[in-house]
């Protein structure tokens, strides 16, 4: 409905919609051809699972092909299709953009069936499954993000030689080909609707290809493998702090819940540089903004890591364990991930921006908010810890219930965080105007956030050893 309404309000003699319905239609297309994987890959209509029957490989892919119009991202292809075609009806062009219609949805189609056969036959272990899984969700919350701040930018009615470029970089390319014929003159759209047929062709061939290799190769299975060695634990010293360390880093890096994490962080600080850009701020200064951010979050995440354990938080109960301990090790790893990070990232970001003497500010801020956010969490998974998908299940899987609770400890510690480094935040605000003022800023912040890491510790510590009972009973219930 959104699209069809965007499209009955496109006014095709400006040249910034023109180029707006190449960019969103470009965009949109890439998230339908995606969004099967997001919802996770073993479907009934995989070619694979038609092995067992004597199947002719034509007339299957021409079923299966027929049977994912009909799905959700072949209607959804449709409708991106009609709409291309209302946003230039009543116009000499209507016939190509029919025909322009018709080829990109076809396209979307196949190129979705043949993402899903490909993904299936190629990824067979379980982490492999949900990481495909979490990149193309990632992918299509990308794609729409851009899609809206296109949408916004075209409506601002500025930027339009900038919308123009990216619309005829898109235009000459597989994902917008189609999108960008209707605009074009005679010769570049007949060369476009070819491309178009060149392209639909060399999908369907693939996708009998792909059906009739399905049908006559058995599905692979997972490899079994042998190793050695206790991993991240022969790497951490033979202490308390060490191996919730090296248990944390095996979280980190092997459990869905903490991967998705990982994948999408990235993706806030870029929407936020984005929306601030659609807002009319102008962009260089805006390289300020996503490595600050990037850092909160990560240090945020970690408000409820108690209950990401589920039954095992029972070993760090029954054990005597330190709490400090225990909040420490449990910090190691967005320490190890977020301070290389601002490390290599601030003075790209800090030149790309063009503001003088702004790379002090951003290390300190950034690390400072990375710390700070990490000493809060250690506190407020001790005292707010709530419900928590367990481990094994998908990264967007939630308990049942949450309730108040989890809405307050999330608002409450990412507050608290901002709130104790206003600051050096506001000292670095200050250097906009006299930027000797960022060398006070960048010391306040990692000052600040070293000494709330460390008393984050320490009070998060005595809470966990005084709590244990009770965040035990909260798990078993998850």
């Amino acid at each position: 409905m959104g699209i069809i309404m965007l499209a009955l309000a496109v006014d095709i003699a400006l040249p910034t919609h023109r180029a707006g319905i190449v960019i969103v239609a470009s965009a949109l297309s890439v998230a339908i051809a995606v969004a099967p994987l997001s919802a996770g890959l073993g479907s009934a209509l995989e070619p694979g699972r038609f092995a067992p029957y004597p199947l002719d490989p034509r007339r299957l892919a021409v079923s299966l092909g027929v049977a994912g119009a009909v799905g959700l991202p072949g209607a959804l292809a449709v409708v991106l299709g009609i709409g291309l075609v209302i946003a230039w009806a009543a116009t000499p062009t209507t016939g190509a953009a029919v025909v322009a219609a018709v080829l990109a949805a076809v396209a979307i189609i196949l190129s979705s069936q043949y993402l899903v056969a490909v993904a299936g036959q190629l990824v067979v272990s379980t982490m492999a499954r949900r990481l495909v899984t979490t990149v193309a969700r990632v992918v299509i919350g990308v794609a729409i993000a851009a899609a809206i701040t296109t949408v916004l930018v075209v409506l601002e009615e500025r930027e339009g030689e900038a919308l123009s470029a990216i619309a005829t970089v898109l235009g000459n390319s597989p994902v917008g080909l189609l999108w960008a014929a209707p605009a074009s003159d005679l010769a570049a759209l007949i060369a476009r609707v070819l491309g178009g047929v060149v392209m639909v062709g060399v999908l369907a061939w693939g996708w009998g290809w792909m059906v009739a290799r399905l049908l006559e190769t058995p599905l692979r299975s997972r490899a079994v493998t042998s190793t050695t060695g206790l991993g991240w634990f022969d790497l951490a010293p033979a202490t308390p702090g060490g191996v919730i360390a090296a248990r944390s880093l095996l979280y980190w890096t092997s459990d869905s819940r903490y991967r998705a994490v990982i994948i999408a962080l990235p993706v806030a600080p870029v929407l936020m540089m984005l929306a601030f850009a659609a807002a009319g701020a102008p962009l260089p200064p805006l390289w300020l903004v996503p490595l600050p951010v990037l850092a909160l979050l990560l240090g945020w995440f970690s408000h409820n890591d108690v209950a990401y354990d589920h039954t095992a938080v029972w070993v760090h109960v029954a054990a005597p364990l330190p709490g400090a301990a225990d909040r420490w090790g449990r910090c190691v790893p967005p320490i190890l991930l977020g301070i290389p990070l601002i490390v290599v990232l601030a003075p790209l970001f800090a030149m790309w921006s063009g503001v003088e003497g702004a790379l002090p500010a951003l290390l300190g801020v950034s690390a400072g908010l990375l710390l700070t956010g990490l000493g809060v969490s250690s506190v407020t998974s001790a005292l707010g810890a709530y419900p928590a998908a367990r481990p094994g299940a998908g990264p967007f899987d939630q308990p049942p219930t949450l309730g108040a609770r989890a809405g307050w400890a999330q608002s409450l510690s990412l507050l608290a965080t901002i709130g104790f480094m206003a600051p050096a935040l506001i000292v670095a605000g200050w250097g906009f105007s006299q930027p000797e003022w960022f060398t006070v800023a960048g010391i306040a912040g990692a000052a600040t956030g070293v000494g709330m890491l460390l008393l984050g510790i320490v009070i998060g510590g005595r809470a966990f050893r005084e709590r244990a009972p009770e965040l035990l009973t909260l798990v078993m219930r998850t």
